[in-house]
């Protein structure tokens, strides 16, 4: 995982990903024991303006030139399978933006703050998550003022009476 995490810092000094955070179950993994995971999800801003049906043109030839394999949405860096995710709304513009500078493996990395992981899940809304957001719930220590913000400024305050009436 070192070495991944260190190949991933490498997009951003080469000007190929403006920022970066760690995202997905790995992310979860920080606050809480998330289950299974087998890849490690990298929400990307992109440095370049991306072609709508090419956004990771320029992450596909960095993988290339490194000799990284792929494997269906997946590259394998150093062996850890890592799928890369352009921000694709503000939602996770800001959740980069906002994410927390950790280390990991004694690598400078960073993932996304456990706020905006929730109203993440609440806005993709699949059973895993679900599930994992009860477990964040349960588990977590979480700025109860910010996550409220988070679900006003994104419109998931309905949808988080919802959850909330249903599981917790």
């Amino acid at each position: 995982m070192k070495k991944t995490l260190e190949k991933i810092n490498e997009l951003v000094s080469l000007g190929i990903a403006k920022n970066y955070a760690i995202g997905g179950g790995m992310g979860q993994f920080y606050y809480i024991e998330a289950g299974t995971t087998y890849d490690l999800d990298i929400m990307l801003q992109l440095n370049v303006e991306v072609e709508l049906l090419e956004p990771l043109k320029e992450i596909y030839a960095w993988a290339k030139k490194e000799k990284f394999e792929e494997n269906k949405e997946h590259i394998l860096i150093e062996g850890i399978p890592v799928q890369f995710l352009p921000a694709y709304n503000e939602l996770l513009n800001e959740a980069i933006d906002n994410a927390n500078e950790v280390e990991l493996f004694s690598i400078k990395t960073r993932i996304i703050r456990a706020e905006y992981l929730m109203a993440i899940m609440l806005q993709t809304y699949r059973s895993i998550d679900k599930t994992r957001l009860t477990k964040f719930f349960e588990d977590v220590d979480y700025d109860v003022q910010l996550f409220s913000q988070i679900l006003n400024k994104f419109n998931l305050k309905a949808k988080f009476d919802e959850f909330k009436e249903k599981y917790l």
